[in-house]
């Protein structure tokens, strides 16, 4: 029997690439745990509204479970919901991280008090590649937010293809975007049954980050 899995899901690229690579090595994904703002309007660090996620969440045929939080109690609210995962069977955590020790250890840390094992395969690659595979195993994906500090506003909207990787290179910004320089939509690709519907409205600014508006 397949080891019962959940995918920590932001809706971006590198949590499916994660997830396609988790199926692929024969995990069970049976949930999709998306994180999201103590208003439940969007998750916590993508900005991608709650009623997207759950369309992602149908177009994968995964179910979501979705947490609010505030920053402040984020570890403890991410815990309860492993331990309602492990109730449920699930034993492993499929997590998108690709080199940042921090995260590494937060997500190790938490998952060995849950009874959780985490996978992470992603870690250790080159930053190049795992965009590129992205890119080439079909998923469509859109940069949504910007760091203002960093990434050009302009890039808002962009679909992040080879072009848009290329430029993200040349300016010396990190393809993968893996400090947070920006995030990215996933509408389609090879885990989905159907593309999403989506439309991009006004850019907002919120005094650290440009972000479309997604609906």
């Amino acid at each position: 029997m397949a080891p019962k899995a959940f995918v920590s899901f932001s809706g971006g690229k590198d949590s499916h690439l994660s997830l396609w690579k988790a199926r692929s090595v024969g995990f069970d994904v049976v949930a999709l745990l998306s994180m999201v703002r103590e208003d439940g309007a969007y998750s916590a660090s993508h900005r991608i509204p709650k009623d997207v996620l759950k369309r992602q969440s149908a177009a994968l045929g995964i179910p979501l479970t979705v947490c609010p939080t505030s920053w402040e109690r984020y570890e403890e609210n991410f815990s309860r919901c492993l331990m309602e995962f492990r109730e449920r069977g699930i034993t492993f955590g499929v997590f998108g991280d690709i080199d940042l020790e921090e995260h590494r250890e937060w997500v190790e840390g938490i998952c060995s008090r849950c009874g959780i094992v985490p996978f992470l395969p992603l870690w250790g690659k080159d930053h190049k590649e795992v965009a590129l595979e992205v890119i080439q195993e079909g998923f469509e994906a859109y940069v949504t937010v910007v760091r203002n500090d960093v990434v050009p506003v302009a890039f808002l909207g962009r679909r992040f293809d080879k072009a848009l990787l290329e430029e993200l290179i040349a300016l010396g910004i990190d393809p993968c975007g893996e400090k947070g320089e920006f995030h990215t939509l996933v509408v389609s690709g090879p885990s989905y049954r159907f593309p999403i519907p989506y439309t991009f409205g006004a850019v907002a600014f919120d005094g650290k980050c440009y972000y479309l508006e997604v609906s």
